[in-house]
């Protein structure tokens, strides 16, 4: 006996999801087209049927991702007003597991819990035996029988960070599918890496390792991997042994920055075992990013319930999106 469609429910849905307009904003608009839908009804029949009806597709999508042989992840804080246990003002996370470059159809799911435990990909990827692209946060460590491959943009970004303010203007961090071309900067010669200083350096290798990739964008998987093997393998020896000559002092940024990439030597390179493997976690950031904007609209859930039907419903909405499917429709 409910007065709600199909089509109207699939409008929420849409709005919340794909547009981040927060119900209370859908509500002022259902008004002006003569619809009294209060933002507490729009809430009721997104959580209800996300979590009733498309839970289903969700889990089916779950085991297929499984099934991949590489897959990317991240988390992103949110925030939940009643949660049990927890303040109001206590961080959530939404974590986010997606397919990488197989050839198959794009996989996009989002996984709301309670907090950054180590527990819980341990749990999501539970049947997972491939290679596994992410951050440094140790708790990807904890999981077995996979293969890290960590992301060089994280350590991009460690040196980025150690180079004074002043001189980080001009400096920019292009990724591989960034639409601006990556420009080839090379590694200088010894007279002009004395006029530089050593975050600067170590942003020149990894920029270099970024423009290197984007020349192997169109290749092949496996003539990937023989490219990166002979243009790339010289970039990483020199680098490390550049990195081998240098001393910060502790607790500086510039130490964080050379701490960071020794303490992830193997699994930084790892991405070369594999062609369709990427050199940064990217993909899986910009996922991050796509609910971080809808966070911004919305600023919180005010239950598990709802954060739950949340994490369905981007799943849906992102793999819908991945798919080049009308999301409406679908």
């Amino acid at each position: 006996h409910s007065p709600a469609s199909p089509d109207m429910v699939a409008m929420v849905m849409y709005q919340k999801s794909f547009l981040h307009l927060p119900f209370y904003r859908q509500s002022k608009d259902w008004m002006e087209k003569g619809v009294p839908v209060p933002r507490e009804t729009a809430a009721h029949w997104y959580n209800y049927c996300s979590l009733e009806y498309l839970s289903p597709v969700y889990e089916v999508m779950h085991q297929e991702l499984l099934a991949r042989e590489i897959l990317h992840a991240d988390e992103v804080p949110c925030q939940v007003l009643h949660e049990e246990g927890k303040t109001a003002t206590s961080k959530s996370y939404m974590w986010i597991y997606l397919s990488g470059t197989d050839g198959k159809p794009p996989i996009i799911l989002y996984d709301y819990r309670p907090g950054r435990s180590g527990d819980y990909p341990i749990e999501f990827l539970h049947g997972f035996t491939g290679m596994l692209q992410c951050d440094g946060y140790s708790a990807y460590g904890r999981i077995e029988d996979v293969v890290l491959v960590c992301c060089l943009a994280h350590c991009r970004r460690k040196f980025f960070e150690a180079v004074p303010a002043a001189r980080r203007k001009k400096l920019k961090l292009l990724d591989v599918n960034s639409d601006e071309a990556i420009e080839d900067t090379g590694i200088p010669d010894e007279e002009k890496l004395e006029q530089l200083l050593p975050a600067e350096i170590g942003l020149l290798y990894c920029n270099k390792l970024f423009y290197l990739e984007r020349t192997l964008k169109e290749l092949e998987a496996e003539e990937r991997k023989q490219q990166r093997t002979i243009l790339e393998q010289p970039v990483w020896e020199q680098f490390w042994n550049w990195l081998g000559t240098l001393h910060p002092t502790g607790g500086s940024k510039l130490g964080k920055a050379v701490n960071y990439a020794q303490n992830h030597h193997d699994t930084l390179m790892n991405y070369m075992i594999d062609g369709r493997c990427e050199i940064s976690n990217n993909r899986a950031e910009r996922k991050a990013k796509s609910y971080a904007v809808g966070r911004k609209a919305f600023l919180f859930h005010t239950s598990e319930a709802g954060a739950g039907a949340s994490a369905v419903m981007y799943s849906i909405v992102e793999t819908a999106k991945a798919n080049n499917l009308n999301i409406f429709q679908y």
